[in-house]
């Protein structure tokens, strides 16, 4: 059995327990799985925007071929209306004249009608994407509300997470209190080397941060120093023993 420990020193062992709490909730706070689930939500939310783009764009450029195809189908069409009239409005007598004013009109009813059957065909394309587009964009709705769901249970366990952290940095800074200036000051320069293990107990003939038993001479010279604080110099942490 370890000998018994200044108290002061022994706060630093709870100092020590509550800095490794400290660690792993916040390894916790950044692996939650809520924060997975909002991620995996925003993923495919960003791919069906990608895939909403890619029906829409074209759609736009489509609607605006259609109105040039319109428009220049209602402009022969009335270039048609136009000589038909002349036609019909006993101005013009010859019949040469008259041949040559009823082929312009059939031409150019002939390319209007070209021109509409293929608006007739862009709207079939356009409508295809519409649906498209009302179908994914059904989707969205049931994805945008899965991440307003993931996005609350996010914050839900964040701040279960935050206020368990609280209360740990309040029980660190109550042991903190306790222990020596010096040796807090020692401890918290190690720690970055040795992480949740800085601070050990020489248990016997062992070091508690040494895999193995420590060579006697080295035990007994930690045991022989004054109680308190020691490096272990086999494994170079922090040793308290009294």
């Amino acid at each position: 059995m370890a000998p018994a420990l200044d108290s002061g020193l022994a706060a630093l062992l709870t100092v020590q327990a509550e800095d490794n709490a400290a660690e792993t909730g916040e390894r916790r706070l950044r692996a939650l799985p809520e924060r997975a689930a909002l991620d995996a939500c925003q993923r495919d939310l960003d791919a069906l925007d990608a895939e909403l783009a890619e029906l829409s764009a074209p759609r736009n450029e489509i609607e605006r071929r259609m109105k040039r195809l319109e428009d220049e189908a209602g402009g022969l069409r009335a270039t048609a209306h136009e000589a038909e009239a002349t036609m019909y409005s006993g101005r013009v007598s010859a019949l040469r004249e008259l041949q040559a004013l009823q082929e312009e009109v059939t031409s150019f009813n002939r390319r209007a009608s070209l021109l509409e059957d293929e608006v007739l065909e862009l709207m079939v394309d356009i409508e295809g994407r519409r649906e498209g587009e009302a179908a994914l964009n059904a989707r969205r709705e049931v994805l945008e509300a899965a991440a307003r769901g993931a996005t609350v249970a996010l914050a839900e366990a964040e701040a279960r997470e935050h206020a368990e952290l609280g209360e740990v940095a309040a029980r660190r800074a109550a042991a903190a209190a306790s222990v020596p200036a010096e040796a807090l000051a020692e401890y918290e320069g190690q720690r970055p080397a040795f992480g949740f293990a800085t601070v050990v107990r020489l248990v016997g003939a062992r070091c508690e941060g040494c895999p193995l038993a420590i060579p006697a001479v080295e035990a007994d010279r930690i045991r022989r120093s004054e109680p308190g604080m020691a490096t272990c110099g086999e494994c170079g942490r922090l040793v308290l023993h009294g």
